[in-house]
């Protein structure tokens, strides 16, 4: 309802009389400000769902069992174990560039230890690889990643603690050298939390003890869970 006023037309109440000045005010700010509220929403979405781009840069933990092979070895002597399947978990740290929103390339360094063992030998699998990672959004959803590089296996001194879990010694009871491949698929979050499956393989070919072969086709396998994060 409208009302005529020095003769100007003002909205009325319910009642006929003419609307507080102060009501329409008060209605015109709260539209205001959910009209900045809406907007301000509007964009913080956009930058969360912004593509991928720059530098990247993520740790990772993993859990899995590791399992080895040999033409002619002592599994006792080369892994101070009986068996030749021990479980165990990984450390993982990535760094690299976007070339595009839908590809990641870096280099990775992925280390697997056979738990945590205080002054014990401890069985250590080491890659350091080159990583590319393929993703089928701009932005969060699946991913496959591939690696290739250097991998090392040794026998060193545990310490039990898990900061520091490898003494500071200066050679290592069981040593080897090789090349390593790597196989991962998993799924990032809009927050960059990437839990993913990963597979890899490594060849040493042969291990050496203080200057003698102990191990000869050494290879392994890893299976692991990996929860971490890869942000820009």
């Amino acid at each position: 309802m409208h009302a005529i006023v020095n003769g100007a037309t003002q909205p009325v109440g319910p009642y006929g009389a003419a609307a507080p000045l102060f009501l329409l005010s008060s209605r015109y700010t709260v539209l205001l400000f959910a009209l900045v509220l809406s907007s301000s929403s509007a964009i913080a979405v956009a930058q969360d769902y912004s593509p991928r781009h720059g530098l990247w840069a993520g740790p990772g933990l993993g859990f899995g069992p590791a399992t080895f092979t040999c033409d002619s070895c002592d599994y006792h002597r080369a892994t101070a174990n009986n068996r030749s399947q021990l479980g165990g978990w990984a450390i993982s740290f990535g760094l690299g560039g976007t070339p595009s929103p839908r590809l990641r390339v870096g280099a990775e360094y992925w280390g697997w230890l056979h738990g945590l063992k205080k002054n014990d030998s401890l069985p250590e699998i080491e890659l350091l690889s080159l990583l590319v990672a393929m993703y089928a959004r701009d932005h969060g959803g699946p991913f496959l990643e591939l690696g290739a590089g250097f991998s090392n296996y040794s026998l060193v001194q545990g310490t039990g603690d898990p900061i520091e879990p490898v003494a500071k010694s200066p050679n290592a009871f069981v040593c080897g050298g090789g090349a390593g491949l790597k196989l991962g698929v998993g799924w990032e979050f809009q927050s960059g939390f990437t839990p993913r499956i990963t597979y890899s393989l490594g060849s040493e070919n042969t291990l050496d003890a203080r200057g003698r072969t102990i191990a000869r086709g050494w290879r392994h396998k890893v299976l692991l869970i990996e929860v971490g994060g890869r942000g820009s």
